[in-house]
C-alpha cells in the first residue's frame, strides 16, 4: 500500500513527498518476503523520483514523488505482481508569487 508523507504539494517545481511502499498481510504485519518488483504509473504534473519498477526489500521501500511548475492532481498507481494495485491521489496547488 502506498503511503506518502503529504497529499499536496506546491506546484514550484522543487516540492516533493516521500512514498512509502509496504506489502502486508490483513492484520497489517509487513511480509518480510515480499520482494517482488512494483510498476508504477504516474499522471498528472509530476515527477518520479527512484526506480520503475522498483524491487522491495524485506517488503517494503519508498520513493519520491517531485511536483512540477503546474497545479493540478497527481495519481500514482502501484501494481504488484500477485496482490494487484493500489492508488493514491495528491493535490498540487500554485506556489505563492515570489516577492523582492
Amino acid at each position: 500500500m502506498p503511503l506518502p508523507d503529504d497529499l499536496t504539494l506546491m506546484a514550484n517545481g522543487a516540492d516533493a513527498t516521500r512514498i512509502v511502499l509496504r506489502v502486508t498481510d490483513q492484520f497489517g504485519a509487513v511480509r518480510p518476503f515480499a520482494n517482488d518488483p512494483i510498476v508504477f504509473t504516474l499522471d498528472g504534473p509530476a515527477t518520479l523520483i527512484g526506480e520503475n519498477p522498483f524491487a522491495l526489500i524485506g517488503g517494503t521501500g519508498a520513493i519520491w514523488i517531485r511536483a512540477k511548475d503546474q497545479s493540478g492532481a497527481v495519481q500514482l498507481t502501484a501494481k504488484h505482481p500477485w496482490l494487484g494495485s493500489q492508488t493514491v491521489r495528491l493535490n498540487l496547488t500554485s506556489a505563492p508569487a515570489e516577492g523582492v
